[in-house]
């Protein structure tokens, strides 16, 4: 069997090398850390657990054909249990809450009781999130390598979604609040998301809980990236850790082998670079190879966005009661400053919904607060402080603390500092360009972009990454890494 040499062992380089191994071929995955699953992970802090990646995992509806990949990779299976939350988020001010309730009647109920002054607006939110519960992430084949009439069959299938785009598909997130009379659904609208993001985006996300594709399967995180590497290994794939590539050999326009950091090669028929692009071209490839569509992505900051965070761990001492809600909630608060970003809200949210990972006496709290691009060089330039750099992580945590306490005065003395995390620890840990653990937003007047997971000048080089395209995360890491393996199986 020819052998495909995977560089990468998060949820794009898991997926592509399982699906080569359904394909026919041999599959190796060379991993820079010492874990496979990349972003989607988590880790154990004075024993508690901290999951830095799935708020909700969209495809978990036996009907969606996401759900079929899934199962595939050995995520889920038909006895996967999940949590799915009653909320997306909700927003308590001046004695008020509100909530995107994953029951749509009862989150419409709510906001027109909060503000009739808005009723026609309101309706005509809730009937477009309605219309978004159609959508749906290609799984099939890449946006990138439909022809016009697989393009339009796609488009067909998420048809309630056209009237949606009609109606806000030209307004950020600050023009959807800026539609509202009242300031608690004004606020409401944009303490979620960047103001600067696509409204769409927001009105999605609350699709996939109204329609009950976004859950949390059991395990977490690191549950489910157990269950995929059995799934690979089980099918006779090689996982080699703590390998991290250094160069592409390329020859007459094919890859040849793959060189490593410890002086060792390996030689393939096949590559696919399933790290971030910004770490394939430039470093494993030369910038040259790269497709118009990411160039495109990466080279225009203000028409693509990147979404970064600061977080910030804590464990909750004790099983009584500290009167957090379960789930996302925002809180205003105190004005703060992390990275450049001055922040006069908080969101929390709490774990707790999985025993075995967060029992009564283990829960958690994270804060994530959101950064951007000026903050990540913020950070990037003081990452070499060690002493600095975690002399303001102490001083933010601490700040933090005191915003929750605040609020929940239950929790006063029973919060202990778990751990703190920059966007740099993000660029450190996958490479992630400018510490994002998303792939780019288009900004307003700007489209949509897929680059193909084929690289124009080299026969068998393919890609596999959620920065292949905008708005990414695990739905499209893991149809990225079948596209990839696909690539192969017809190329091969």
């Amino acid at each position: 069997m020819k052998k495909v040499i995977i560089i990468g062992g998060g949820i794009a380089g898991l997926s592509a090398g399982i699906h080569c191994l359904m394909n026919g071929f041999e599959a190796a995955i060379y991993e820079k850390n010492a874990v496979l699953g990349g972003e989607c992970t988590g880790w154990d802090r004075q024993g508690y657990h901290i999951d830095n990646c799935i708020h909700w995992l969209t495809g978990c509806n036996p009907t969606d054909d996401l759900y079929k990949i899934w199962r595939d990779i050995g995520a889920i299976d038909d006895s996967t249990e999940f949590y799915r939350e009653p909320y997306f988020y909700c927003l308590e001010k001046d004695g008020k809450v509100l909530h995107f309730w994953s029951d749509i009647d009862r989150a419409r109920k709510e906001f027109l009781e909060t503000a009739p002054e808005d009723s026609a607006e309101i309706n005509k939110l809730f009937d477009a999130v309605k219309g978004a519960e159609s959508v749906r992430v290609p799984c099939e084949k890449s946006l990138a390598e439909m022809n016009f009439f697989e393009y339009m069959k796609f488009g067909m299938s998420m048809a309630e979604m056209g009237r949606v785009i009609k109606e806000y598909g030209n307004d950020t997130i600050a023009d959807l609040a800026g539609r509202f009379k009242n300031p608690l659904v004004r606020d409401m609208m944009k303490r979620y998301l960047h103001e600067s993001y696509k409204a769409i985006t927001l009105i999605s996300s609350i699709g996939f809980y109204t329609s009950g594709t976004a859950a949390i399967p059991a395990g977490g995180s690191v549950g489910m990236v157990r269950r995929i590497t059995e799934r690979f290994k089980e099918l006779g794939g090689e996982v080699h850790t703590n390998s991290p590539a250094v160069k592409i050999n390329i020859n007459n326009g094919r890859a040849q082998s793959v060189s490593f950091a410890d002086g060792s090669t390996a030689e393939c028929d096949f590559v696919i670079c399933a790290a971030d692009p910004a770490v394939t071209f430039g470093k494993l490839l030369d910038k040259k190879y790269m497709d118009k569509s990411l160039r495109k992505m990466y080279g225009n900051k203000d028409g693509y966005k990147v979404s970064s965070a600061f977080n910030v761990s804590f464990g909750i001492i004790g099983a009584e009661d500290c009167g957090v809600k379960s789930g996302s909630a925002v809180y205003p608060c105190e004005s703060y400053t992390v990275g450049k970003s001055k922040l006069d809200y908080i969101g929390i949210r709490l774990y707790d919904y999985d025993e075995k990972l967060f029992p009564k006496d283990k829960r958690v709290i994270q804060c994530n607060i959101p950064q951007d691009n000026e903050d990540y060089e913020y950070w990037k330039n003081i990452y070499n402080d060690k002493e600095r750099y975690n002399a303001e992580k102490q001083r933010i945590a601490e700040t933090v603390r005191t915003r929750i306490t605040r609020i929940f005065p239950e929790l006063e003395n029973r919060l202990v500092l778990l751990d703190t995390y920059s966007p740099c620890t993000f660029t450190k840990w996958c490479g992630a360009y400018k510490g994002a653990y998303m792939s780019f937003f288009e900004q307003k007047g700007y489209k949509s972009l897929t680059a193909k997971n084929t690289v124009k000048g080299l026969s068998n080089v393919f890609l596999a990454s959620q920065w292949l395209t905008t708005n990414g995360g695990l739905p499209v890491a893991v149809t990225q890494g079948k596209f990839a393996a696909d690539s192969i199986a017809r190329h091969g």
